[in-house]
Order: structure tokens, then sequence, then C-alpha cells
């Protein structure tokens, strides 16, 4: 029995669980026609009354159906050429040579659960419902089917798109958008995150203008410069205040999220594939698969649409296995050893590790023959014979026989000039005809649209897992596509390679993790360059940025929290100075800033180690106390201002509040702060345990506030609490609920 999705006799569909509500209707002319997003309704009835008609100077859509212009009319799924000139969800040219194409409602389905997406990723069903509704062309045969998920515990709809031709001819689609989201005329703001190498995650808060606006990659990977995430408002939504529409892309290749603000001010949300240079051949009788879009909604601000997010991505895409799970915290051989490693050294830094507190050593680059700098070997997965005379199944071993777990560095997308692979198989790379690939850190992409490139490079994956000593995969994508082409496609074809390359990539993470399902693999890109939930369906965990220095990683970290849980989120701590920035700071504002990602590492020199070996085992020792709860904890940014940034997360049985306090630069005789907590228990009493004797009820905390430590330099007066002097000063302060 479908109790969350409901159908009228005169088609209005509803999808409802206690919260939130999703309806339109197809009308007596086949349009389905968007009704409402938002607060839980216990019906359609009366939905149906939003769409109001009126002259307007445009074309009648119908004849003999006067003032109906699907120019002012929300849509689900809208085209082109008629009466609506805004731009389309779907757009492709037919038979005739023309991009004229007119789907009318044909039937649906309602099914309990949720079907997998073939060939992509998809969020996981459970407790949920799937409505399919069939729009089909009477004319060339085309059919739409527009999916539809709802859950009983989660305020998201999963929507996607699966176009057929049914017809005789083959249709070259140019655009397909997996959603459209009509929303009505408002006054909107919008949220979005955008960036670059070291600096992702920005977000960016803007107001929307009469026009359209586009969050895009072309780049082949969803990229560090724009997130496939946006969040629409109502303007002056805060944290804990105001409708917000969320909407985020499953999908790790070039995408467009299109934001239009009409002529008469309703916005139009369109997420998918980028159309911009893409263009598939639909012969007649295939299919094409759109990636899932997962859209929410909130009347409580960003904060509860984050913590939305967060339940959702943790519950429904992060793999079982890993999702509820502590980390092992790490120690990473790069700023040891570079490419310098070897058995020898391997194992001196496993014993360090061991000696620190650790639980996992990692191998990154220059484990593989070869490998003894950058522009050498990509492609050779095989261990250095004169590093590693025993091989990595023996190394790995030794290093678990320390009572360590064992991870290593892998970037199977990219092949090296200098390389075996690359000598043997010139063709496998991504190129063009009559054009010399670009280089871009000595690397050519591997073409993952090819099959037989996909199998081999499984098969190298596969024996280097098969030892069954691996613990951990770090895989890692240093190389933007470019001569995005394939020798294997013919002309007509080749525009579709950069998502025949993600289909490709999904293929081999999906059989790759499916067969080593208890090894925890982590997404890498140069950081954030491919950091999406496409990865993280089948990559428990993500790197967001190879910025590591804590002042750097502020922004970034608030930035990602609007859409990725902790959980999902990796840090080590770095040197000083910080190799990006070059800033100093000091063990212990990197060890904070790291606190709030659920995988915690280090990655230092032997001298730094020798030098601050106590301070780190001191620091591992307090992570590890809250490594539980920061994998499934409650996160909410309390504020976060150019000069200082306080989060919270709270346990999830809400017995320990981690509060962190982040100030840049000092400043004389500066105000005291306090920070406004949220979601406590207003009855229950909480225990600062850096002083006993403070004790708070919830209620004080979240309306008058936590005192914050002071910033200053004097320091003279013994009863306030300070942070340490001057710049870049940090603390996590705990509090524990005693009643």
């Amino acid at each position: 029995m479908n109790t969350m999705i409901s159908v009228t006799d005169e088609r209005e569909f509803l999808l409802s669980n206690a919260r939130i509500s999703y309806a339109f209707r197809a009308s007596p002319q086949g349009i389905l026609e968007h009704l409402y997003f938002g607060n839980h309704v216990s019906g359609a009835a009366g939905l149906a009354a939003s769409i109001r008609k009126t002259y307007r100077t445009t074309t009648a859509e119908f004849e003999g159906v006067p003032y109906y212009h699907l120019a002012d009319t929300p849509q689900e799924y809208p085209l082109f050429g008629t009466s609506d000139f805004r731009h389309p969800a779907l757009h492709g040219v037919n038979a005739d040579g023309n991009s004229i194409f007119t789907l009318r409602y044909d039937s649906h389905r309602i099914s309990s659960d949720k079907p997998a997406l073939p060939g992509l990723p998809s969020a996981r069903g459970g407790d949920s419902e799937t409505l399919v509704v069939t729009l089909k062309d009477a004319v060339y045969g085309l059919t739409v089917d527009l999916n539809y998920t709802i859950y009983r515990d989660y305020d998201v709809v999963c929507r996607s798109t699966t176009i057929t031709n049914d017809g005789q001819h083959t249709i070259e689609l140019l655009n397909v958008a997996s959603s459209c989201l009509d929303l009505p005329a408002d006054d909107y703001e919008l949220l979005h995150l955008h960036g670059t190498w070291a600096r992702e995650f920005n977000a960016e808060r803007i107001a929307m203008p009469t026009a359209r606006c586009v969050i895009e990659s072309t780049r082949g990977t969803s990229s560090a410069a724009h997130n496939p995430f946006l969040a629409v408002m109502e303007k002056d939504a805060t944290e804990t205040s105001g409708r917000v529409y969320g909407t985020a892309l499953m999908y790790s290749g070039s995408f467009a999220i299109s934001i239009e603000k009409g002529e008469f001010e309703e916005v139009r949300v369109l997420t998918g594939i980028n159309p911009f240079n893409f263009r598939w051949q639909l012969e007649p009788g295939a299919s094409f698969n759109s990636p899932e879009v997962l859209q929410v909604y909130t009347d409580r601000g960003l904060s509860s649409m984050s913590r939305t997010w967060h339940r959702f991505i943790q519950d429904r895409i992060s793999e079982p296995r890993f999702a509820h799970s502590a980390r092992p915290s790490y120690f990473n051989t790069w700023e040891a050893a570079y490419f310098n490693v070897n058995e020898t050294s391997i194992l001196r830094l496993a014993d360090r590790a061991k000696e620190l507190g650790l639980e996992m050593l990692v191998v990154d680059d220059g484990w593989f023959e070869g490998r003894d700098s950058e522009t050498t070997s990509l492609g050779d997965w095989q261990p250095d014979p004169g590093k590693f005379p025993s091989g990595i199944a023996a190394l790995a071993k030794q290093v678990k026989q320390r009572g360590l777990k064992f991870g290593i560095w892998v970037e199977p997308e990219m092949v090296n000039e200098k390389s075996k692979l690359y000598q043997q198989h010139p063709d496998w790379i991504l190129h063009v005809p009559h054009r010399k690939p670009s280089l871009g850190r000595y690397q050519y992409v591997l073409d993952y649209s090819r099959a037989d490139v996909v199998e081999h490079m499984f098969n190298q994956l596969d024996e280097l897992l098969s030892c069954g000593s691996i613990d951990y995969i770090k895989w890692d994508m240093n190389r933007l596509m470019t001569e995005a082409g394939s020798a294997l496609l013919p002309a007509e074809r080749q525009l579709e390679t950069p998502h025949r390359y993600i289909l490709g990539l999904y293929n081999l993470v999906q059989r790759i993790t499916a067969k080593y399902p208890d090894v925890l693999f982590e997404n890498c890109a140069s950081g954030g360059n491919r950091y999406d939930l496409g990865m993280l369906r089948y990559m428990s965990q993500g790197w967001p940025s190879d910025m590591v220095d804590p002042v750097g990683r502020l922004s970034i970290l608030n930035g990602a929290s609007y859409l990725f849980p902790p959980s999902v989120l990796a840090a080590y701590v770095g040197p000083s100075p910080n190799h990006q920035n070059g800033r100093h700071s000091s063990l212990q504002a990197r060890f904070d800033a790291a606190f709030f990602c659920a995988a915690r590492g280090i990655s230092l020199s032997e001298a730094d180690l020798d030098r601050d070996a106590d301070e780190i085992r001191e620091g591992f020792a307090v992570l590890r106390e809250s490594a539980d709860d920061v994998v499934n904890g409650a996160f909410h940014r309390v504020f976060h201002r150019a000069n200082e940034t306080c989060w919270q997360l709270t346990s999830a049985d809400g017995n320990s509040v981690y509060v962190g306090y982040y100030h840049v630069l000092s400043a004389p005789n500066l105000p005291f702060k306090k920070a406004l907590l949220r979601d406590l228990d207003p009855n229950a009493e909480y225990r600062l345990t850096k002083n006993p004797a403070s004790t708070y009820t919830g209620a004080a905390l979240m309306h008058s506030g936590l005192a914050l430590p002071w910033v200053d330099v004097l320091q003279y007066n013994p009863e306030l609490e300070y942070m340490d002097k001057g710049d870049f000063s940090t603390c996590i302060l705990v509090l524990e609920k005693v009643t």
C-alpha cells in the first residue's frame, strides 16, 4: 500500500511525508504543471488554484484554450519552441532536423522503495516510495520517464530522467536536465560554493538577478571552481529561519545548474549534465539515463537544510560498512619521504606512527616501479623492486604486525608519457586527431570511455588489493580533461566522450569497491576538484582540499558543511610553515582545525616528529576520544566571520557538546564574545570540562550563550579564560551533559 504518494482522479500527484510535500498535476492538455514544494500538506485539494491564467503578449499553447501560455506556467519538464522561451529541460534534434518536441502525459506507476539508476550512482532506498510519470511525443516516438522518490524519514526528493527513443530514427540529444524546479515569484537569494585549488568551497550568497545565471563545470570533473550544489532561499534567510530549497547533483563530470528569473519573476532551476560540449546520439530502441538530483526543503533556515543533507548523505549515500564507524587516525608518508620511500623507511615510519598512538600507516606516492619523480611511471601500478624487493603484500603484512592498518595511494586515471603503459598503448589517452595532446603535471588522462582501458585498470587494482592486507586506498586524480576525444568513437559521437568517461569511471569504482567492501576508499582530486555525491556513493570519505593550514581551512570546511557532513571529510596535520601559503602556525591550531573531520591524520617530516612527539601523542589521544562523536554527531555553524569562526558538534546521544573557536588575527582590547549554541536540552545542565565549576543550563547556552575565551596578549586577569597569545589562536571546548 502506498502511503507517501497519492494520485487523484484529476491526475494530481502528491508526494508527502510528515514534514514536506511535493505536488504537480497533468493538465487536461497533458502538460505536467508544478504545483507545490514545501511544508507538509494533507492533500492536493486547492493546490491547482496556484495555476492562474491571464492574457500575455505571447503565443497561446493550445488552439481554443484562451490564456494558456507556458511562459508563465510552472512545469515539471519544460520544452522549447512554442510558448515557453525560457531554457528547457530537454533539447534535441529530431529526424526532420528541428528541435521541436511535444511531451504529453501518457501514464504513471508507483512502486515501493527505490530502484537503482543503471550505470550511475544513486541514493539507496529504504522506507521510500517512487513515482514514475511517463511523457510521450507521438510524432517522433520520444518517451520520457520522470522518476521521483520520497522517503519517510528524510526531507529529500530524489529525481532523475530516462529518455527512450521508441521511434524509427536517431534523435540527437543536446541537453538532458535531470530535474526542473519552477519556484513561484518571490525575492530570492542564492548560495553556492566556488573556489579553485587550495581555496575550495567558498560560500557566496547573492541576490537573484532578473536574468539567467549558471553554476557549472566544463572541466570533465565536477571541479573546485563550482560544486554541483545550490541553495535558493527567501531573502534574509538565516541559519535558523527562512525557507530554503537545496539542490545537489550526484554526478562527477561537467555539470550545470541553471537559475533563471523570468519576466514574471518566477524562478526556474534546471540541474543536470552540462549541455555545453555535449551531444548524444540516441538510436532507435536506446535509452539515456540522467544523473540523480536530490532536492530538500525546510522553512527553518540553512542549518536545518544542512542537517537534512548530513543525515541523508550519511544514511543513504555513504557505504553502510563505514558510514557510522570511527575512522582510523593515520600517518601519511608524503611530507616525511616524498618520492623517496622504501621498505626500510616505511617500516621505520610505521614504528614512529605506533609510538605516537596512530592507527594506520599510509604509503603515499613513490612506491611503484620507476616512480622517483612526478614525470614518470603513472599507469604502471607494480611495486618498485628496488624499493620494495619483497613486494607490497609483504610490506603491508609487516606494518600490520606492528598493530597498524595499512593504506596506499593510487592515481589510476592518469598516465605519464614515460611509462610502460603509454609506450604500449599511446591511443589509450584522451586525444583528438591532428592535435598534440596537452600535458598537465606531466600527465595524460586515460580514456575511460573505453571498456578495454577500464578493464585493464580494474585488473591492476585487483592485483594490488588481492593480497588482502590493504585497509585503505587514497584515490587521487590530479588532471582535468583536455582534448576530450576518443580513438574508438566515430566523429558524430566524439562529444559523448566526457560523459562516457564518467560512466567508465563509475563502472570501475563500483566493481572494485564491491569486490573489496572492507577497504576504506578516500576520494581525492588535487583536493576538492571532484568532491561530489557521485564519488561519495562509492568512496566513504573525501579529501576536501590540499590546503591544510588551519586558517586556510576555515572557509573551506565552513563552506563544505552546507552540504557535506563531518563523517565524509578528511584532514591531516601538516607542516609549518605551510607549503601552500607559507603561514606559520602552532601544532595546537593545526590539530584544532582538523577536529571536525572524521578522518584525522598527520603528515610531517621526521624532524618535526622528533621535536613535537609529546604534543602529537597528546593531540591524537584527544582526537581518539571524540572519534565516534564526530562521525555521528550533529554539526552546526555557529558563526563564520572574517576574523573568527565558531562551530558546534553535539554527540548522537546528546551527552557531549564540542565547540571549536578559531581566532585569526590578534588585536588589543578586544570585546568579549559569546556563542549561542543550538539544539540542546533546555532543561538539562552542561558542565564545561575545562572548568568543572562552570555549569550552564541548555536554555542558557542557547539563549544567553557560552562565554568564549578571550584573545589578549597581556593576560593579566587570572579570573578570565584566555586563548593562546597572538595570531591564529584556537581552542576546542567540551561540555558534558550532567542531568
